[in-house]
């Protein structure tokens, strides 16, 4: 059987295997300096389907929050607690990014914006569970 160290390493590789399919899938959306601009209809196209990709990802850490709550119960880990308030706030501001992108009417440079804004967020979201994932692994190793 699997300790509680182990559950959480695996959850760990899990969250950080979606972190790199979002990086990478995010840099989807916005061309490489020798390819052309995609059309207005193409982009809020790629956004939505990565719309998606957020939703899954969501879903995810809530999985590993809830796996998390259960396996740091009764410890002192509010400062953990609202880091994962925090996170789930991050990723929801992602998605009502990309939401507005593909429900809004926009134009070829609003979707510009909105595709920065898009890669930074994801950016800061990975960064901020890079962050979390060391004190939860941390925490464990002291008990």
């Amino acid at each position: 059987m699997i300790d509680e160290s182990g559950k959480l390493i695996q959850q760990h590789q899990a969250v950080q295997a979606h972190m790199k399919f979002l990086i990478k899938a995010v840099g989807r959306l916005y061309p490489q300096p020798n390819q052309e601009m995609p059309e207005s209809t193409s982009l809020k196209n790629r956004i939505a389907l990565y719309r998606w990709s957020l939703y899954d990802f969501k879903e995810a850490i809530q999985r590993h929050i809830e796996m998390d709550e259960r396996m740091f119960l009764g410890r002192s880990t509010e400062g953990i607690l609202i880091e994962h308030a925090g996170i789930l706030g991050l990723i929801n501001d992602a998605i009502v990014l990309a939401e507005n992108a593909v429900n809004n009417k926009t134009s070829r440079e609003e979707l510009n914006v909105y595709t920065i804004k898009i890669i930074e967020a994801v950016n800061k979201i990975c960064e901020t569970l890079e962050l979390h994932m060391t004190k939860e692994d941390e925490l464990v190793r002291e008990h």
